[in-house]
Formats: structure tokens, sequence, C-alpha cells
């Protein structure tokens, strides 16, 4: 019989029974009364009324209601009449699923929302699958998602619930899961609700007795697990007293739980939470126990979110890139680890498209607005810095330590009780237990390394007045040397130099005692910071003009260290901050060079169409002459005018053709037009030619024979390289004796180029002495800087050598396989293979 049919047959028997012709609504209260009398069980009158259609009906009668209504009429066929209980099992399990699903669908949107980048950026993370795979399965009770604040603890969350639940494929789209912030769960109206009677509240299930029970069961008759998962500690508002009071809430849910197989407790806390909590369950083995802490849970940074693996940020960096490949120094990629730098690089993608360069200014952008969001632009600001100030003296300008005792800061704890604590929940600083001889001390440090050297730059610019000066720099040359601070420093400063103007600052800054590797790229730092302000401060590059700062790059430019890819770098970002066809001119002739020795014939081209367009009457000669000669040679066409060639031969005779005033210091234009000179030589000269033209240059300018520049270090290598080149005993062994003594200079500082120089000329010198394993070891030297660089020109060098090695002793198959290296080198550059043959 139908559910309806029966109803109505029950209805019937009622009003037969209590003697009503015409049902009213105050007989409902008279049936009430009749069966409670009858059978000393409770039908309420409201209940009465839905049944004859006084009151609504949002559902079915409860098999109770219908089986004391079937007692009092004595119905028959009264199990045909009550649903099955498998079926009433199965429509309580939706109804549950159903309730969970509207809340935690609620707070994923929440989520999204909120999301510091747009959510369809953001990527699910591996560790938390397979973390959360083996607590599903295990036989612990509770987990937790642990790390300062900035990780992406709840964006993971969001992921792996719609991951783990929600999708085609979910594993377990059969379980329940019921995500809740905790500001929302444990709301300030059912504070004081133990966590079983909020999740009667929550899911509106108050008509069950054991909530954790009735759970389950339910899931346990359907073989799936219901997955209570609580987020957002942090956002709470709480008294210490108050939040003690929800983790002892907690303790005693997850002592309950030991009962329930069938139900899992994820909680999401920072670092600083967590270790009080921790505080709360250490003491007890069964909590230890039923607790997984994940397989990347560190105990002394209490964090078990682990900062983005490389992969993970490629995969991010091309989604906020979707129109366009970007290339991200290692620098940059390295800090992109951490969840919020992502969201501040998104920003500055956002307000920039093109923000995009090769050194790490973008790191020290993200660094500068993750401290401007989190200190100056929040409450306390004024005390937060005095607090970050003291500490950065504390550690003696970070000399000695990085942390400091907690018992040092007691006078500061409690003038800036709030801000202490708000630099902690912001990840600005955190706290460390360690334990000497049983006692154990607090201690406080700065979290990131990057915010304390910005704090120890502006605390070190303060020791000085906030003047930029040789004492300045002598005082972080003496004081942090050897140490990596040192040169994050020199960055800060010079970011500092540019934002206020400061072109002497900045010269000053570029002439202390800097390695070639260093200088090179605290240029090519300095041109990309002076490019990304010039888009907002118009009068910039104006200001770069008329203090001649260009001047004295260039100046700076003749150490020649084409191995270094951030020479090249650091050239193309000075081109893209002037417009003068001097300085245009030079910068283009160094890269000229640079591209010969990539053997990158299109770069030459384009650099000679380019340089065809700028005059310039205090060059030895027009640089796109020589690449011209350069270009024609690689080739193999004739070239048509040989004027230069002409004075080429004129200058290893003893002339002097491009007229130079004798004793002439060497500017950098000299400089680059005697490399076009030499390497024009090396094409169509032999060594013997190239020490001749060196000589004769260092007769026409002494001084630079001193060893005094740069430059001239390069110009005695080159010599020395020549000489041992040459055919002739008395050349070799002089290379020999001067490149030995030159190097024993105590004071001399090598470029990564002329290092490699001079490991070609070991290689050479050990060829003229029959000793082939030094041959084979400094040649592997040499290709190996040469090819991390993407350096074409020198190899070949190199692989003539190693050919006539082997060819000597006999292993004519590895000298074939350098005949077949050199030959896919010289066809990849397109080159004209004669012009090699015997190079």
């Amino acid at each position: 019989m139908e559910y309806g049919q029966q109803l109505n047959e029950l209805k019937g028997l009622i009003l037969s029974k209590c003697g009503i012709r015409y049902v009213t609504p105050a007989d409902c209260k008279r049936i009430s009364i009749e069966i409670s009398r009858e059978l000393n069980k409770n039908v309420s009158e409201t209940t009465i009324k839905r049944l004859f259609g006084f009151a609504v009906v949002k559902h079915k009668f409860s098999n109770f209601t219908l089986t004391t209504l079937a007692d009092f009429v004595d119905m028959a066929k009264i199990a045909e009449f009550i649903i099955p209980e498998a079926e009433k099992c199965a429509i309580e399990f939706k109804s549950l699923r159903e309730k969970a699903s509207k809340i935690t669908q609620f707070t994923l949107k929440n989520i999204k929302n909120r999301s510091g980048i747009p959510y369809q950026y953001t990527i699910n993370r591996d560790y938390a699958v397979k973390d959360f795979e083996r607590f599903y399965q295990n036989e612990t009770i509770f987990t937790s998602v642990v790390s300062q604040p900035g990780y992406g603890k709840t964006i993971s969350l969001s992921h792996l619930t719609e991951e783990m639940f929600y999708t085609e494929n979910a594993p377990y789209k059969d379980s329940t899961v019921l995500f809740f912030k905790a500001y929302n769960f444990f709301s300030k109206d059912l504070a004081r609700l133990h966590i079983d009677e909020l999740l009667q509240v929550h899911l509106a299930l108050a008509d069950k007795q054991n909530i954790l029970d009735y759970i389950n069961k339910t899931h346990e008759i359907n073989n799936s697990k219901f997955v209570l998962i609580i987020d957002g500690f942090s956002d709470m508002p709480l008294l210490k007293e108050d939040l003690f009071g929800i983790f002892d809430n907690l303790i005693n849910l997850i002592c309950a739980l030991e009962d329930y197989k069938n139900i899992k407790l994820v909680l999401s806390m920072r670092s600083t939470t967590w270790t009080r909590f921790y505080d709360r369950i250490r003491h007890s083995a069964f909590l230890v126990n039923k607790w997984f802490p994940g397989q990347y849970y560190n105990a002394n940074e209490m964090n078990n979110v682990p900062a983005f693996s490389e992969k993970e940020v490629d995969a991010i960096v091309s989604k906020l890139n979707e129109q366009q490949t970007v290339q991200i120094s290692p620098v940059l990629k390295n800090q992109l680890k951490y969840p919020f730098q992502i969201q501040l690089y998104y920003q500055l993608k956002e307000e920039n498209p093109d923000f995009s360069y090769y050194s790490n200014i973008t790191f020290f952008e993200l660094v500068s607005r993750f401290i401007k969001e989190k200190i100056y632009h929040s409450n306390y600001y004024t005390e937060k810095i005095l607090f970050l100030k003291r500490i950065i003296k504390l550690t003696n300008y970070g000399k000695n330590v990085k942390s400091v005792e907690k018992d040092k800061l007691f006078s500061e704890l409690s003038s800036f009780r709030n801000a202490y604590m708000e630099l902690i929940a912001d990840g600005i600083l955190m706290e460390e237990k360690s334990a000497d001889e049983s006692h154990p001390k607090e201690y406080v440090r700065f979290l990131h390394p990057h915010t304390f050297e910005y704090f120890l730059f502006v605390e070190i610019l303060e020791k000085f007045n906030l003047q930029i000066s040789s004492e300045f720099f002598n005082f972080i040359n003496k004081e942090y040397e050897g140490s990596s601070v040192r040169f994050q420093l020199l960055q800060w400063t010079a970011r500092f130099l540019i934002i206020t103007n400061n072109f002497n600052g900045l010269r000053q800054l570029l002439e202390i005692d800097l390695v070639s590797f260093e200088l090179n790229y605290l240029l090519l730092f300095v041109a990309e910071e002076i490019k990304y302000r010039s888009k907002s401060d118009f009068a910039l590059l104006e200001t770069l003009e008329k203090q001649k700062f260009h001047d004295y790059v260039i100046s700076k430019l003749n150490n020649f260290d084409f191995i270094d890819s951030c020479y090249r770098e650091s050239v193309l970002a000075f081109i893209s901050i002037t417009r003068n066809q001097e300085y245009l001119i030079t910068y283009y002739a160094i890269l000229g060079i640079i591209d010969f020795c990539r053997l990158d014939k299109a770069s030459i081209k384009n650099n000679i169409e380019i340089l065809n367009n700028y005059t310039d009457s205090n060059w030895m000669f027009h640089p796109s002459e020589a690449l011209q000669i350069i270009l024609a040679i690689l080739n193999g066409t004739p070239h048509k005018d040989m004027t230069l060639l002409r004075k080429i031969a004129d200058l290893k005779t003893g002339k002097n053709p491009f007229n130079i005033k004798p004793g002439q210091i060497m500017n950098t234009k000299m400089c680059i037009g005697y490399v076009y000179l030499l390497f024009i030589n090396l094409l169509t000269g032999d060594p013997e030619s190239g020490a001749d033209m060196i000589q004769e240059i260092l007769k026409i300018h002494p001084e630079d024979n001193k060893g005094k520049t740069v430059f001239s270090n390069y110009l005695i290598f080159l010599y020395g390289l020549f000489l041992a080149q040459s055919k002739s005993d008395k050349y070799i062994k002089q290379g020999e004796i001067l490149i030995n003594e030159y190097l024993q200079k105590k004071d001399i500082r090598l470029s990564r180029y002329q290092e490699a120089i001079i490991s070609m000329f070991k290689a050479q010198q050990a060829y003229s002495k029959k000793d082939y394993v030094r041959v084979l070891s400094y040649s592997a030297d040499g290709l190996a800087m040469f090819r991390r660089n993407d350096i074409a020109l020198n190899p070949i060098m190199i692989y003539n050598l190693l050919i006539k090695v082997y060819s000597d002793l006999k292993n004519y198959g590895k000298a074939q396989e350098y005949t077949i290296e050199k030959m896919e080198l010289i066809n990849k550059c397109q080159i004209d293979q004669k012009v090699f043959a015997n190079f």
C-alpha cells in the first residue's frame, strides 16, 4: 500500500476511535491527550495538526510517530507502514552529507574570494595530498597543518578538500568533509558549548542524543569517514584564557574520538598557536600517539608545511604569466618558495606587466613591500620599529648571533607587548626554545633572513646619521667580510642611493674593493633598479644624464669580463636607460665584442645596423668598421674597405696609425678599439703578430704597462697567451716568466674571463713541455667556464689544442671526437670552416 493511502487510512481510524465526524484544529489537542492517556506516549498537538493538514508538513513523519498512532488504533500491517531501517540510514547519511557540504562549500567560496592572488593561479600541494592519504588510512585521530603566517595553509587545505572529496575522481568522494573557519565554528554565541554540541547546532541535528556516535555509525554503515577541518585560529580575537578554553575543548574531543574510528580531525594553526596547544598535550602519551605530525614536521620551528619546490614555483609563475614565457633568476625563485611572497610578486606584475629583470631587484621590492605592509602600514608601527632596532643592536649588528635571549628584551616586552605579539603573529619574528644543561631558554629572532638584513641596513644607516660615506662602506666591508650579508647590504645601499638620487654616493659604492663578478652584478643591479624607478620617477633619467653617471659606468666596463653573463646584461640594461648617442655607441660597441665572442652573427649584424646610425669623432675608428670586417671574415666573404686592416698592419710594425699621443692614459673607448684590433688580428694573423701588436700598444701607453688597470691586466694575459702559442721556444719562455711574475702580485684581482684566459695559457704552456695530463686538466677548466656562459670563440682554440694533444698521443679516435665537436660548434654558429682551420 502507498504511503499516502496508509496515512489516510490511519487518519480515518483515529477519528472513528475518538468519535469525531468533522475534525477541527481544536480536536487535535484532544486527540493528543487521548493518545498520552492510553499509551503513556507523547505525540504533540502540533504533530496531530500536521497529520490532519492544519500545519505545514516539511518532511515525512518519524517512525516513532507512525508506530504510536498505529498502536493507538490497532492498525494492522504496521511493518509495511514504517520506513525500512536501511532506507532510513541512507536518507540520514545523505542529509548529513548535504548539510556538511553546504557549510564546506561556503567556506571554500570564502577562501577563494579572499585569496591573495586569483585562486585559479594557486596550485594543489603534493605534500598535502600524500600526508592526508597517510592520515586518512592510519589509526591516528587528528593531524595538524602548522606553519608561520604566509605559508599558504588555508589555500593548501582548500585545494586538498576539493581534490580529495569533490572532484570527479576524488578518492574519498563517498566520505564527508566538514570544513570550518574557527571564528565561525567557535562563534561568540556558541563559545561555551562543547564541540559535539557545536556539531549538533551547525549540522541542525538537535534531535540526536550522541552526535559523535550518530556520525560514526552513519559512516561506518556506509564504509566511509567523517573529516572535520578547522582552520583560521589566528583570525579569532581571543583572550588567552578563551583560547585555552578552546584548546581544552579540542582535547576533550580528541579523547572522545578514541571510540569513533570513522571520525578524523584536522587542525590548521600558526606556529605560535600550535606551540601553545602542543604545550598542553605533550605530556600525554595518548594524545601525542594519536597525533599525525606529517612527513615535514620540524619540531624546532614548529612547522610541517614545506616551502614551494622549484617545480611548484615554476607552475605558479607560468600561471601568472599566461601570455608570455618569463625566466626568473634563481635568487627570486628561491624567494618565491614562500606563498606570501607570491602574493607580493603578483601585485608587482599587476602594476607593471613588464616587470621582468635579470638581477634580483624583484627580491628587494618584495621584501620592501612585505615590510611596508606588515610594519609601516600596521598598528603600533613606531613601537615595532623600536623593538626590531633593539634586536639588531643586541645581535651586535648581526656579527655575533642571529637570535636574542628573550630575557634581555624584558623592558621592551613590558612596554611594547601588543607590538611584539603582532610581530610574532605576522611572521616578522619567531620564538624558539633550546635546552642548556636541562635549563630551557627562550630566544627571539627574525623569521626570515632578508627581513633581518633590511633592518640591519636601516640600523647601520642610522649609526652613520643617514650619511653614505667612505666610512659607511669601510664599516660594511670590514665588519661583514666573508659574510653573504655584506653584499646584501651593498645592494640595499645601492637601492637607497637611487631612490634618493644620490649618484655621488653610488660612485663611492662602485669604487670600494669589489671582485670582478661583484662589480658586474652591482652594475647590473644599479641599471635595472634605475630602469624600474624611472617608470614612476620621470626625472630620474634626466638627473642621470646631468650627473654624467653613464661616463662613470663606461669607465668601469673596461674590465671586459665577457665570460660573466651579468656583464652583457648590464650593458643591455644601461642601453635601455639612455638616449644619448655618445653613450649608446659605446654600449653597442662593447656588445659587439661580446657577440663576437659568442660567434652570434645575427647579433653582430644587428649591432652594425644600429651603430651605423651614430657618429662620434672621439674614436680611433668607428666600431661598425671593425664589426663589418669581422662579419665578412666569419661569412667567408671579401671585405671591401681595407683601410682598417692596413692600419693594423702598420701598428704591428711600430707605427702610430691612429695618431694617439704617446703616454696618454687609455680611456674606455681606446680599450674597446684595441680589443677590436686584437680580435681582427686573431682572425687574420698569427700569435706572434698578436704579441707584437700588444707590445706596440703598451709602448704608446707606458703607464698602462704597470698593471694599474684591469684592462692592462687583460692585455698582459693575452700577450702571455700569444707568446705561449708561438712556435719559438724563446717566446714561450718569455711568456711563462711574464705571467708567473704577474700572478705573484698580491693586489691583483682577476675577472672570470681573465681566469679562463690564464687556464688557456697554462694549458698551452703544459703542451710546450709535453705535459699532456696538465694540458687536459687546464683545458677542461677553460672549456667548462666558456660553455657555461655561451662563449664559442675560445672553445675552438681549446678544441684545436686537444686535437693536437691526442694526435701526438696517437689516440686518433679521441682526436676525431674533438674534431667533430669543433665542427658541430662551427656549423651551429654558421661560420665559414676555413676561418678556424688553424686557429
